[in-house]
């Protein structure tokens, strides 16, 4: 074969739009005529029944994002590298976005066949992992734990004379007249497979990722507005020039804003905390770093290293931090063992490695919304398999 993967998922895409030229269309017929199972992949593409069931496995998707970006997962016809890419191409129309999905499912077995010299992968069947939901618990003042999962809308407690309202997902602080001269805490914690926001008493509107939490007064009082975070948050701040915003995160950096929506992860299991700007000013600092702390302009990315405390600021990927907030997974440039953790986290689960770990590097991106067996089934076009046990996936270095 002589045209590369780019080229013939551009021609596959041009015939389902019925906009092939003449030497395209020549091509896409030399191709064809190459192999029966071009031609068989070819006819799965347009069975209508097929390309339904694609787009079931991708339900709730955003339809603006996956018309720009939507999974194809083929490896690369190039020179060999240490670690092989598998790449997610994304396609334009909704309707070649239909017939992408089955590309996926139908043709990405045929490109991998191409490189394991027939061998197909062998994997379970998992069983039905749901993706994550709305969710999380709510620490009173008093120590009492409320589950907020299931409950209906309305005040759930009063906590110094501020009513907590839970409303159509998200927790909002109301101040009724609060005694201000108690200090008391309210912590939000959303479990593995659970993401929740809230809005603090001063405005601030939070996010939280699975696996995450953050604790605050019910009351700003003084002159700052502290918080304390675990795992990741986006926050929105509410601007407050008399009270700067901290966060603390993981007891490990500072982040001091005045007004700003940025992201931070202090994921324990990762190596590094980081520090996303979106829009406006952030300084962020460490123990024992006074007068060194880095400005981050919006679009940079301030990491902490957890082994020796020091700050390395980058540009950021906004796509890629972002991508849990807008109900995606971002694979672009990520190694297994981070797609592992991000899964662990999300579909609460536990991830064992067997025969070692793959060294493979992942690019694309695919919905939250996934159920975990067809997240699977896409994962293991890849020189890699899966066994589930219960809830704990084993990974197979074939």
């Amino acid at each position: 074969m002589t045209e590369n993967n780019d080229q013939i998922v551009r021609l596959i895409g041009k015939y389902l739009e019925t906009s092939l030229d003449e030497d395209e269309q020549r091509t896409l017929d030399e191709w064809l005529n190459a192999a029966e199972d071009n031609r068989r992949l070819l006819r799965e593409l347009t069975d209508p029944q097929l390309v339904a069931q694609g787009l079931r496995r991708f339900y709730a998707y955003d339809a603006n994002r996956i018309s720009q970006k939507i999974t194809a997962e083929i490896p690369a016809f190039a020179a060999p590298a240490p670690a092989p890419v598998h790449r997610l191409h994304f396609l334009r129309r909704w309707g070649w976005a239909a017939a992408a999905v089955l590309f996926l499912g139908a043709g990405a077995w045929y490109w991998a066949a191409q490189q394991k010299a027939g061998q197909p992968h062998v994997a379970s069947t998992p069983a039905e992992i749901p993706p994550g939901r709305e969710g999380a618990i709510l620490t009173l003042s008093d120590g009492r734990k409320v589950v907020l999962d299931s409950l209906a809308n309305g005040v759930i407690a009063q906590q110094h004379g501020t009513d907590v309202v839970l409303a159509n997902g998200q927790l909002t602080y109301n101040d009724a007249g609060s005694d201000a001269t108690a200090i008391a805490y309210n912590t939000m914690t959303t479990p593995r497979g659970r993401q929740f926001r809230v809005t603090l008493p001063d405005g601030t509107k939070a996010w939280l990722n699975a696996a995450s939490s953050v604790r605050y007064p019910v009351v700003f009082t003084g002159n700052e507005r502290k918080v304390e975070i675990t795992g990741e948050v986006y926050f929105e701040v509410a601007k407050d020039a008399s009270k700067p915003f901290l966060v603390n995160a993981a007891n490990k950096a500072t982040i001091a804003v005045l007004g700003t929506s940025f992201n931070v992860n202090a994921y324990e299991n990762e190596k590094n905390i980081t520090t996303t700007l979106l829009t406006g000013v952030v300084k962020v600092a460490t123990p024992g770093d006074a007068g060194k702390e880095p400005v981050l302009k919006p679009g940079q990315q301030a990491g902490v290293s957890r082994a020796d405390g020091r700050i390395q600021v980058l540009g950021a990927d906004l796509d890629k931090t972002m991508a849990w907030k807008n109900g995606l997974f971002n694979f672009e440039g990520a190694s297994i063992e981070d797609v592992m953790r991000q899964l662990e986290r999300w579909y609460d689960i536990s991830v064992v490695y067997e025969n070692g770990i793959p060294d493979i590097t992942f690019l694309g991106e695919i919905n939250r919304q996934i159920a975990l067996p067809d997240l699977l089934e896409i994962l293991r076009r890849t020189d890699v398999g899966f066994r589930i046990e219960g809830r704990t996936l084993i990974v197979l270095n074939n």
